[in-house]
């Protein structure tokens, strides 16, 4: 099953996002939908039953303190020039997120994961096929401004089912913060 370890966002803020991302063009553009908006700690790809048992015990392990995160308009990767991604980014708490990943970074080795070479914490809110009019695009996206806070209190392991209509996730285990 594929999986990932992720910061699941309270439903006020996807509403929020929700909102914000409807001024973005649809042509050319997918959304994120908002049961999937998540912030990325880790991608594990396919994993079998008893590595998820292995990955569990791991990740109940790890000790780290509840945390504020404030997020804050758009970016894009791979660059401007090259749009592929479009992203909401985090302010206050970045460095919570970077080292809370880096501890399950830590631990996930022990038990054969490749650690993240270079994680840059984001929220992916749209993926981008084309751009008719891009500096139309980037015109507008200067415009939105975005800002938006919420606790974190816990992360999760989930699993991840593709299905012709995207994306199906589902939570396998929540992992609470002290």
């Amino acid at each position: 099953m594929r999986c990932f370890i992720a910061i699941n966002l309270p439903d006020k803020i996807k509403n929020k996002i929700i909102g914000i991302t409807r001024e973005l063009p649809d042509r050319g553009i997918k959304k994120v939908e908002k049961q999937n908006l998540h912030l990325t700690l880790k991608f594990l790809e396919e994993v079998n039953d008893k590595k998820i048992e292995e990955i569990t015990n791991v990740l109940e392990k790890i000790s780290y303190n509840k945390f504020e995160v404030s997020l804050k308009n758009f970016g894009f990767f791979p660059n401007m020039n090259f749009i592929k991604v479009i992203w909401i980014g985090i302010e206050k708490g970045r460095e919570d997120i970077i080292e809370l990943q880096r501890q399950i970074d830590l631990e996930l080795e022990k038990i054969g994961f490749k650690k993240e070479k270079n994680f840059e914490p984001h929220l992916t809110v749209a993926r981008v096929k084309s751009l008719e009019n891009k500096a139309g695009f980037l015109e507008l996206i200067k415009k939105l401004k975005f800002e938006a806070g919420f606790s974190v209190s816990n992360f999760e392991l989930m699993q991840s089912f593709l299905k012709p209509e995207g994306p199906v996730y589902e939570k396998i285990v929540c992992v609470e913060l002290k």
